[in-house]
């Protein structure tokens, strides 16, 4: 298990080196450095974590928060402990109930016992926590489960790229936009066509599906030829 910084930083270059070799998970670079730098960006300490990539690290068990810590705490005197003991014992006294007052337990009415309507409460658990990730957590979640890496896909317009193998040895093979809806105006869907076949790269549209799962729509620029062998316009 690696530890990493609260905010994802990554600051041992042996680290980084296992999270992308043994976890497929690509570190950007987390500090600022001078444009003439030498150093190329994987040798630049620390390195970056995003928030997508610390979720699947949690969830998987090989990414862990610093250990906490421990606070000295102060260990308060008798004579402070007894005075504590004699103020608290005069307010609770004030607020005492005569006896005649009290209620018995034996004498409450019952409570109505709750039903679920035959609804398990561990698979409600189940949704309303699914519900709780990010589409974009879950996204990268399931396309890291598939075996993929990921890196992010801003320099296209997208939010992800995603790579068969390293992107030391690979291009990507898609962009991955994340979005609340199939549904794709058709001048975005001209637009990403155009830049996907003009980057040769597939665009790939992410959604959540009704059984809040992940579906796929891939978008493919064709290329149309007249009689004549020309491109068409």
């Amino acid at each position: 298990m690696i530890q990493v910084c609260r905010d994802g930083k990554v600051w041992s270059a042996a680290d980084a080196k296992i999270l992308r070799e043994e976890f497929r998970i690509v570190c950007g670079s987390g500090c600022i450095c001078r444009e003439s730098s030498n150093k190329a960006p994987l040798c630049r300490i620390p390195l970056q974590v995003t928030s997508e990539q610390l979720h699947v690290g949690r969830l998987h068990g090989f990414l862990a928060p610093p250990p906490a810590t421990a606070t000295a705490e102060a260990t308060p005197t008798p004579v402070l402990r007894d005075w504590w003991h004699n103020m608290w014992n005069a307010v609770t006294s004030w607020f005492q109930s005569p006896p005649s007052e009290r209620i018995s337990d034996s004498n409450r009415p019952p409570k109505r016992p709750k039903t679920d309507n035959g609804k398990s409460s561990s698979s409600a658990m189940d949704a309303v926590n699914t519900t709780d990730v990010p589409l974009r957590h879950r996204v990268f979640q399931d396309l890291w489960e598939k075996g993929l890496y990921i890196t992010s896909g801003s320099k296209f317009g997208g939010d992800f790229l995603i790579y068969d193998a390293d992107p030391l040895t690979t291009h990507a093979k898609a962009i991955v936009l994340v979005a609340e809806s199939p549904i794709v105006c058709a001048s975005a869907l001209a637009g990403f066509c155009r830049l996907a076949r003009a980057v040769k790269k597939s665009w790939v549209v992410a959604f959540a599906d009704g059984s809040h799962g992940i579906s796929y729509t891939t978008l493919v620029h064709v290329t149309t030829t007249t009689r004549g062998g020309t491109d068409a316009r």
